[in-house]
This record gives C-alpha cells, sequence and structure tokens, in this order.
C-alpha cells in the first residue's frame, strides 16, 4: 500500500479513536498505547512497518533520495495526505480540536506515531517541531493559526512550491527545476589520480570543498572526475543570476552537487550566506568559483587549466576510439560533457553524411557549439576559403604557411618534447596582421582559420567593451576560455582599440581604461589558443603587446601581379563576361587593395545580373570603379581613366 494511503488511514483512525472515547478518558496518553480500537492500531502498525521494507515510489525519493529518517519521512506523508485527502484533513482537525487547523502538529503527529508503531512519543514530538527535517529541506512549512499558540500545536503543511513535484524528487527532477543539469560519472579521470584523491579527501572533511577555476571548463571536469571516484553522477546547478535554494542542495542525495558561482564577477553577501548554509547542512557539494576568488574560512583546492593530456583522456572515454581521440585532442581542449554531446550528436546524423569521416562530424558539432556558447559577444566569419585562395606576395604567403605549421606543431612541442615547462609565458599563438584597410588582413585571417579547421570569431568590440567597470574583463575571459578550448581564432579587427597604448592618467575612466589594457596583456600572456590582431597603423599599438606576439605580418598593398589575380578572383567565370572585356587597363591604371577590388566585382556583377543578357561589360566595370575610388578618395578624373575614360557618365569629372 502507498504510503501517502497508510497516513490518511493512520489520521482518520486518530480521529474515530478520539471520537469514540468518553469525554473525560485521555486517549492518547504518553508512554501507553489508545484503549480503543487496539486490535485496528495493531493492523496498521503492521501494514506501516511492512510499507517500510517495501518499494514504494514516494518512500524511495524521501527516504533514499533525500535522506530523511523514518519519523521525518511519516511527517511530510502525513502532511501530504492532508493535501490529498479530504478526509486525512477532517481527521486532524479532530485530532487538533480546531476546526480552522486541518493539517498535522507536531503533538497529534507524536500521538499518533506512539499509538502506530510504538515510537517514543518525546523522540516523535522532537522530530516534528518547526517541521523537522523536511522543513530543512524545503519540503514542509509551519503554519501559524493563532498568536500565542505553542510551537506543539502549529500546524505543518506541505510547502506550496513542492507539492506538485512531492512524488517526483530525483535528481533529474531537481535538475529541471533549478535550471542545472545532471553528468554521469566518467569511467577514468582526466586530471592526475593524485589530484582527484586529494579533492575527494578535502570534501569528506570539510563537506563543501571550494574550487578555484582557471577556466569554468576545468571546474566542471574536475567535479566530474570527483563524483565519477565516489561513483555517482555530479549534478550542476549554474549560481551566476544567484545562488539555488540550500534546501534545494540538501535533496540532492544520488549525486554530488555542484554550485557554479564562475559566472559572478565576486562572490556576493547572498552567495556567502548561501555557501555557509550549504555547507552546515547539505552533505557534501562543490564549489566552483573564479580563480581569484575571496573565499575566506572554506577548503580550497584549484582545479588547473585542462590541456591536451587531459583532452586526450576525455576524447578516449567519450568516443571509445584511441586514435580519433588523439586526433581531437590536437585540437579540441573540452570536458567530458561537452565531448560526450559532441560525439552523441555526430553519431545520430550518421546517415545523413554516410561519406563524412566521423572525426570530421564530430569536429563540427563542437564548432558549432562553440559558436553558440559564445553567442553575441563574437560574429563568426564563414567561408570555405583556403590560402590557395589568398593572393599575397611569397614572402608573406610563407610567414601565413609557418602559422598553420606552428600550430599543427604546439602540441608536440609542449607535450612530447616537453618545452617550456618553466615558462610564465602560454602555449597559444598570436600574431598581428597590420597594413591598410582592405589589404587583406581578415581574409587571411579567415584563410588560416579554415586550413586548421576552426572557426573564425571576429570580436564585437561594441558588446565586449563596457562601460562598467569589470564588465569588460568579464566579457573577454569568456570569449578566451572559449577560443582555448579549440573552437575557433580570435580575430580582434582594429585592435589598438583594444591593445592601443596605456593613456596618461588624467581621470578615473583612463584609470580603468588601462587596467582593462593590463588585464588584457596578462591574458595574452597566458593564451594558449590562436589570436589575431588586425590593425591598420602598427605604430598604435602598444609596445608591451607587440613583444608578446609570435608572429609581425605587413600586408602591403598589392602589385601589378597580385592585382591581376584578385581581379580575376574578383569576377565570375567567362560565362559571365562579355567578350570585349579586357581586366589589363583596369590592373594597371587603378592602385587599389583587394577588398576594394572585391568591391568593384561585387558591384560589377549585380549591375549585370540586372540586365537581359546577365554579362558584366567594361562600362559595368568602370561604373563601379569610380564609385570605388571615391570611396578610398583616389583620383576620378577622365585621365587617370585613359582609354576607359570613353565608358565614363558626361557628368563625370
Amino acid at each position: 500500500m502507498r504510503g501517502i494511503d497508510l497516513a490518511r488511514d493512520l489520521a482518520v483512525l486518530g480521529a474515530e479513536t478520539l471520537v469514540a472515547a468518553p469525554g473525560d478518558q485521555l486517549v492518547f496518553e504518553e508512554g501507553r498505547k489508545p484503549g480503543a480500537n487496539g486490535e485496528q492500531w495493531l493492523s496498521l502498525g503492521a501494514r506501516m512497518s511492512d510499507h517500510e521494507r517495501s518499494i514504494d515510489p514516494l518512500r524511495e525519493r524521501l527516504v533514499e533520495g533525500c535522506g530523511l529518517a523514518r519519523l521525518d519521512y511519516w511527517l511530510v506523508v502525513l502532511a501530504a495526505a492532508a493535501e490529498r485527502h479530504p478526509d486525512a484533513a477532517a481527521a486532524l482537525s479532530i485530532l487538533s480540536e480546531d476546526a480552522r487547523v486541518q493539517l498535522p502538529t507536531p503533538i497529534s503527529f507524536a500521538q499518533l506515531m506512539q499509538a502506530a508503531v510504538g515510537a517514543s512519543f518525546a523522540e516523535a514530538l522532537q522530530a516534528a517541531l518547526n517541521g523537522g527535517a523536511g522543513a530543512a529541506m524545503g519540503l514542509l512549512q509551519t503554519v501559524e493559526t493563532a498568536p500565542g499558540r505553542p510551537s506543539t500545536h502549529q500546524a505543518l503543511r506541505v510547502s506550496p512550491t513542492e507539492l506538485p513535484a512531492l512524488l517526483a524528487l530525483k535528481t533529474e527532477e531537481v535538475a529541471r527545476a533549478a535550471g542545472g543539469q545532471t553528468y554521469r560519472p566518467a569511467s577514468e579521470p582526466a586530471y592526475p589520480d593524485t589530484l582527484v584523491a586529494l579533492a575527494v579527501d578535502l570534501l569528506a572533511e570539510a563537506r563543501l570543498l571550494c574550487l578555484r577555476c582557471a577556466s569554468p571548463r576545468a571546474g566542471r571536469q574536475l567535479a566530474l572526475d570527483v563524483a565519477s571516484r565516489l561513483r555517482i553522477p555530479a549534478h550542476v546547478l549554474a549560481a551566476a543570476e544567484g545562488p539555488p535554494p540550500p534546501t534545494l542542495v540538501r535533496r540532492i542525495r544520488d549525486a554530488l552537487p555542484v554550485l557554479d558561482f564562475t559566472g559572478l564577477n565576486r562572490l556576493t553577501p547572498e552567495a556567502r550566506r548561501a555557501l555557509a548554509e550549504v555547507r552546515s547542512t547539505a552533505p557534501r557539494a562543490i564549489a566552483l568559483v573564479a580563480d581569484d576568488a575571496e573565499v575566506l574560512d572554506l577548503a580550497v583546492l584549484s582545479a588547473p587549466r585542462l590541456g591536451s593530456e587531459h583532452a586526450r583522456v576525455v576524447w578516449r572515454s567519450a568516443a571509445a576510439d584511441s586514435d580519433l581521440a588523439d586526433e581531437l585532442a590536437c585540437r579540441f581542449i573540452v570536458s567530458l560533457p561537452e565531448a560526450r554531446s559532441a560525439v552523441s550528436r555526430a553519431d545520430r546524423t550518421a546517415s545523413a553524411h554516410p561519406t563524412t569521416p566521423r572525426v570530421e562530424r564530430i569536429a563540427r558539432e563542437v564548432l558549432d557549439e562553440g559558436s553558440r556558447r559564445i553567442g553575441k559577444l563574437v560574429t563568426r566569419v564563414r567561408s570555405t576559403a583556403r590560402l590557395s585562395d589568398f593572393v599575397a606576395p611569397p614572402a608573406l604567403a610563407a610567414q601565413l604557411a609557418e602559422i598553420v605549421e606552428w600550430r599543427r606543431a604546439t602540441q608536440r612541442v609542449f607535450g612530447e618534447m616537453a618545452f617550456g615547462r618553466q615558462s610564465p609565458l602560454g602555449r597559444g599563438l598570436t600574431a598581428l596582421f597590420s597594413g591598410s584597410p582592405g589589404t587583406g588582413k581578415t581574409f587571411a585571417a579567415l584563410c588560416l582559420a579554415n586550413e586548421l579547421g576552426l572557426n573564425l570569431y571576429r570580436i564585437d568590440l561594441s558588446q565586449v567593451v563596457s562601460k562598467y567597470i569589470g564588465e569588460t574583463e568579464k566579457s573577454l575571459a569568456r570569449v578566451f576560455d572559449e577560443a582555448e578550448a579549440g573552437h575557433g581564432v580570435l580575430l580582434f579587427d582594429e585592435a589598438d582599440a583594444l591593445f592601443g597604448k596605456r593613456s596618461e592618467v588624467k581621470d578615473a575612466h583612463d584609470r580603468y581604461a588601462n587596467i582593462e589594457v593590463g588585464y588584457l596583456l596578462q591574458r595574452i600572456e597566458a593564451f594558449e589558443g590562436v589570436a589575431i590582431l588586425a590593425t591598420n597603423l602598427r605604430s598604435n599599438m602598444d609596445a608591451a603587446f607587440t613583444r608578446r606576439l609570435r608572429f609581425l605580418l605587413e600586408f602591403p598593398m598589392p602589385d601589378e601581379t597580385m592585382r591581376r589575380r584578385l581581379w580575376e578572383q574578383a569576377l565570375p567565370s567567362a560565362r559571365y563576361r562579355a567578350e570585349d572585356l579586357d581586366l589589363e587597363p583596369f590592373v594597371e591604371r587603378f592602385r587599389l587593395s583587394g577588398g576594394s577590388i572585391q568591391n568593384i566585382g561585387l558591384a560589377g556583377a549585380h549591375l549585370a545580373a540586372a540586365t537581359p543578357e546577365g554579362r558584366i561589360t567594361p562600362a559595368m566595370l568602370v561604373r563601379a570603379s569610380y564609385r570605388e575610388l571615391e570611396k578610398s578618395g583616389q583620383s576620378r578624373s577622365r585621365a587617370s581613366f585613359g582609354p576607359l575614360a570613353r565608358y565614363l557618365p558626361e557628368d563625370a569629372e
């Protein structure tokens, strides 16, 4: 029989016994069973004892899942019975001898438990005072029906917010209610056994362990490793918008609660109070905090940044393929939940892409998820262009090819060769692209990203740079973390806006602007991904930045040979060109950048598409060139057009 139905029978039998007794007789005397209905009380007690040994979903969730003791369980169930069964509510009103109280009270609960199962009256009363353990977990609350009423006579009811979910208290239900996520244990830890064992010991001793995180991804991975060592799932509750209720954390018994505070610039007083309460009431929990967070007297351990050695374990566990794991670990440094998700999505879509190798399907899922996670902070630039499509002088092309080889060799240099273990500098690749507008800096970055099999993220300075102190650093930290995970190449367009020379401090704004530059210096120095800084004027860059960059590339204006290739690339195939179209006059006369030539080709294609023939004529290219020369500030005189001037409109200069 279900526990909630037994609780109804308990209340009804108690009321019947009280009503049937003479008015001058004490029915529920402490230390003695009631004289009336003796056989019924024995039968009910036996059924309640049998229920405690049976399989009942509600009891399993309250006792096994929430850790409620025997008396605590029956108190919660009795309060739930009052909500569900009208006759139970009426019976409890009789027991409380107050028509206004249709709920259990500590005194009535103690009387009923003594009569049914022979529990100690004092012990049952103590368990029910102020709602007991059920109230501590947010399941019950006290209802004061009248001022001055004794605490033992205060009504107890199921919390209104908990009543609908009372029959669904498993960890996954708690996760949905709190916006959290449950991660199943890993087959092997990504972090070294010594670190994981130390974290387990600290957690057992302190009950609440704070992990200082080099990145949120690192903290979650170490927390999952700890949970896996304990052979339970990790249940992550995001706390960036405010700490989850401690009552919610206390109810998570079949998983390790992980409170993620890494989204906060600092631990607020509210967060500190929540942590203190969790430490004093929850069986065990882990809190993830920023690397520089002040945690006072809490037990603390640092979660090192994830590297390729950790990623190899992660991918091996997620993909069950050592060769594939080695290849993916060189590109993507992610946590196990991220890797599992990417593998699952890639395998589900295998039938839709039968010719695409599994490793590339997984890589595409990682890249797509990474771009979604960064969101509005950046713009993802898409193209299939490769370095072979980029028109550049031989020296510049060689430098770009060297960047690709440098990045591909990074894992071997810092892993197999163990280079730079004592160096404070990061393992990342940073480059400065400088040159006039339109010389191909952004396009070169896009080609590099495609060559490396990564996304290209162009930083939106209007989103990243905030007028609020500290918000810029927070936004940039998130962008850097995702780029380091291998999701993409960072492109800081017009980088001198962020990485420019620090100004003389004249007011508070200057001081905080320089603090942001200082943060960027520190972050670039420790960066382990690929970042490209693009600027029109290299002289505007802070010297402290340029000293830390691996490559400095100058993008010149194209010479005649390069312009010829650029014009050919900018126009559609010969099918869409007029027979009399000769590009040589355009190549020789107009010293334009690749970006300007691309604009002219695009404008010419639109002019052609608007005609029945659909072919680009010399007149169309001249018209488009005339407008582009105006934008670039170059001469548009008839003399500068030479033989092409015959295509100019009569009102042209």
